[in-house]
This record gives structure tokens, sequence and C-alpha cells, in this order.
């Protein structure tokens, strides 16, 4: 299974976009400013986006990529299909396609074919999506703590687990969900705040390095990688030392970009 990062910022830098990851050739899981990376053929292929949770950085692409794909979808009477918990797409119909933030694709080009398809999710329920050479891609939603309606992702090819959490903080919550997926190959999770922002951190539900090595050290068994997002862009080089510092020294983690 392939997953390419095309963004891992928690903020506006020029090195790389936010929270955005492609699973060639026809899903994104979120879609912030990192979509901008794919190739016009590569966004025009892209079928399904889910959604973490409705955060600007974690959506910040999706209104321009309808836009871009709308004759071609209209043409081939098709739609865009949105996954999320229902609570995160009635916040995109309510406050981003309202026709006054962008046009309410869910209605056009008429409301009985339209280009944009939101499809409610539930927890824990499974659903399946055509992956890399037609093999099927198992996709559990769960649930993760950030103070708003969110949720990761585990994806299963048949050969490989990977789950990527979006935003989270320190939780019972998270660490129970990520207990219950069993042992991973890669677990994608934020640490946005160095230690020196923890109080801020813990009233926004994020992770700090402190607050991640707590949460790796409860769960019943460390994943093969650790992708660690969301560092906000000022504090980088120090959470990234403090990282060296915190986590386990055989913990295979990396910073992707």
């Amino acid at each position: 299974m392939q997953i390419i990062t095309l963004g891992a910022s928690g903020g506006l830098e020029p090195q790389q976009g936010t929270s955005a990851f492609h699973l060639p050739p026809h899903t994104l899981i979120d879609a912030g400013t990192g979509v901008q990376r794919l190739s016009n053929a590569e966004l025009m292929s892209v079928h399904s986006v889910l959604l973490t949770h409705a955060h600007l950085d974690h959506i910040a692409s999706l209104p321009l990529l309808i836009d871009m794909q709308f004759d071609a979808l209209a043409e081939q009477e098709r739609s865009l299909n949105v996954y999320a918990l229902p609570e995160v797409l009635e916040t995109l119909k309510r406050h981003i396609f309202n026709e006054h933030i962008w046009p309410d694709f869910t209605q056009l080009p008429s409301a009985d074919s339209p280009v944009l398809q939101f499809v409610p999710i539930t927890l824990w329920e499974e659903f399946t999506l055509p992956g890399e050479a037609n093999i099927p891609l198992q996709v559990t939603p769960f649930p993760v703590s950030h103070g708003v309606p969110t949720c990761g992702y585990c994806i299963n090819d048949g050969s490989k687990q990977v789950a990527i959490c979006g935003d989270t903080g320190l939780s019972e919550s998270t660490i129970t969900a990520l207990n219950r997926l069993g042992p991973l190959n890669r677990l994608a999770i934020e640490c946005a705040y160095s230690n020196h922002f923890d109080a801020l951190a813990k009233i926004s539900n994020h992770l700090t390095p402190h607050r991640l090595a707590k949460l790796l050290d409860a769960l019943d068994t460390l994943p093969e990688e650790l992708w660690i997002t969301h560092l906000k862009p000022k504090q980088r080089e120090r959470i990234a030392s403090e990282l060296c510092q915190q986590l386990p020294s055989h913990l295979n983690w990396v910073l992707p970009s």
C-alpha cells in the first residue's frame, strides 16, 4: 500500500503544505494545502476524500478541488465523494458550501446529478474503497480526541495496516482506539507543540513530545514506523530535538515532508 504525504505541516510555511495524504490513484485523506503538490492528472483522478475533521488546515483545498473537477464530473455524471462524520459534513454545508463562502456543489449542476456527494461515516463501521491495481482498501474510522468532532482512519489492504490520526490530544479515548486497532505497520500522528507550550497543547487537544511519549507508552504494541506530523513551523527544530530526547531509542520515527 502506497501512502504519499502531500502535506504534514501545522501551519503556513514554504517548505510544505498542511495535512493531506494521497493513496494513489483515487483517494485523499484530508485536503489541506498540501494537495496542490499533485499534478493536474493526479488531481483529476481523485474520486474520494476522507476528512478527519473540519478545521481549515485539513479542508483548505477541497473547495478548489471540486471547482477544478466540475466540468469533467458534470460531463461524466459522477461525483467527488467526501467521507466524514455527520457533524463534519454539517459544518461544511453550513460554513463552506453555503453560497456565501463557496457554491453549494451538492446541488450543482442539479440536485439530481450533483458533482459533490457527502457520505456520512460511523465510527468503527468499515467501508471499502478501490486502491492501486484494483486492490480493495478496507477503511475503518476510529475516534480521537480533538475538541471538535474528529476521527482517524485505519487502512488495510490485506497485507499492511496503517492508521492516520489527524489531530488528537493525549486522551484515554485515543489510546483505547489505537489499542483496539491492533498492530500497525505505520501510524501517522501529530505533535503540534514543543513541551514549552504544554498548557496550550492540553487546552487545544494537541500533542507535545512529552504527551506523545506518554501516549505511545500506553499502547499495547508500538507501530513498526511512526510518522509525526502537524509541527508548528516556528517550533519545528525544538520539537524535533525534544522528540529525540523523549521517544524510545528503538522506535523507527520520521518527520515526513
